[in-house]
């Protein structure tokens, strides 16, 4: 698992939030957010929406 993984899943459960939550607020399955986040999909507009997932739960 990489580590940025591994840090977005401890700061969902910091905030006591589910992954699914994370997806819903954007209009995303919960699928492509894992996908995002353990850097399955590449290219520009993935950049952007894991910048803005990023944002969405306060990490930088």
């Amino acid at each position: 698992m990489p580590a940025f993984e591994r840090r977005f899943k401890k700061r969902l459960i910091d905030l006591n939030m589910k992954q699914k939550e994370v997806a819903d607020h954007f209009g995303w399955t919960s699928q492509y957010v894992r996908q995002l986040v353990s850097g399955m999909t590449l290219g520009p507009a993935a950049e952007e929406n894991l910048k803005k997932v990023k944002e969405f739960v306060g990490m930088k």
